[in-house]
């Protein structure tokens, strides 16, 4: 790639090391876009000083007073590719997400129930039902009922939440050692990576909305607290 400025060789897809003047970010992953590997695990406080140290170089701030319109233009548009890859990066489960979409593999994932929970799937579901009902209903008495059940639960979601991030660390060390082999390339992966990747993403969905649920369900509404309200 060449400097639409000066003609220059790149050596950063962001900015032109010989005359300074930010570049218009076109198709690029936000690994080329913050110049790193596209491995999947990133230390956060490492993401956050080289999202930074471009950001110094690139915001439209910098540009203001540039007689050139076409400068502060393309400062624009490298920030707002910086904060996009930033945005992709910053978190594990959307960097696992992307490498999945740029791998083609683009459906809707559905939520799954997570080995370990499966058997306790529908007595979680009758639990959080009788909880959200009293509380719609403002019966404390019902509600407080079924706060032994719910803190057990919770016990067992957090145990499926442990073998998650386990699972998690996994398919990013497979994945972080196959780009290793391919010289710091995007990888190809073995069969079944895929697959095993996109279940994982299905578990943290069913995980995520029911830690949210249990949350919610610990909680008496506000308006109503559960010592001022009659449960009949």
């Amino acid at each position: 790639m060449k400097c639409w400025n000066c003609q220059n060789a790149l050596e950063e897809v962001l900015v032109c090391e010989r005359c300074g003047v930010p570049q218009t970010v076109g198709f690029m992953s936000p690994f080329e876009v913050l110049g790193i590997p596209p491995n999947l695990s990133w230390e956060e406080e490492k993401l956050r000083r080289t999202y930074e140290r471009m950001a110094l170089r690139c915001h439209p701030d910098l540009f203001r007073a540039h007689n050139d319109d076409r400068v502060l233009q393309a400062a624009r548009s490298a920030m707002r590719g910086l904060n996009d890859a930033y945005r992709t990066l910053s978190d594990p489960v959307s960097r696992l997400r992307y490498v999945l979409a740029a791998s083609g593999q683009t459906q809707e994932i559905p939520r799954a129930v997570p080995e370990g929970l499966q058997a306790k799937a529908q007595i979680i579901g009758r639990v959080l039902e009788a909880i959200e009902q009293a509380r719609s209903e403002g019966d404390a008495e019902a509600w407080e009922a079924q706060q032994d059940h719910l803190a057990s639960l919770q016990v067992q979601a957090e145990k499926a939440r442990d073998r998650s991030h386990a699972t998690l660390l996994a398919l990013m060390l497979e994945w972080d050692q196959a780009v290793s082999q391919n010289d710091g390339g995007w990888p190809e992966m073995p069969p079944g990576w895929n697959e095993r990747a996109m279940s994982w993403l299905g578990e943290r969905r069913y995980l995520d909305v029911l830690e949210a649920r249990m949350a919610a369900g610990r909680q008496w509404p506000a308006e109503a607290p559960a010592g001022e309200v009659s449960g009949g």
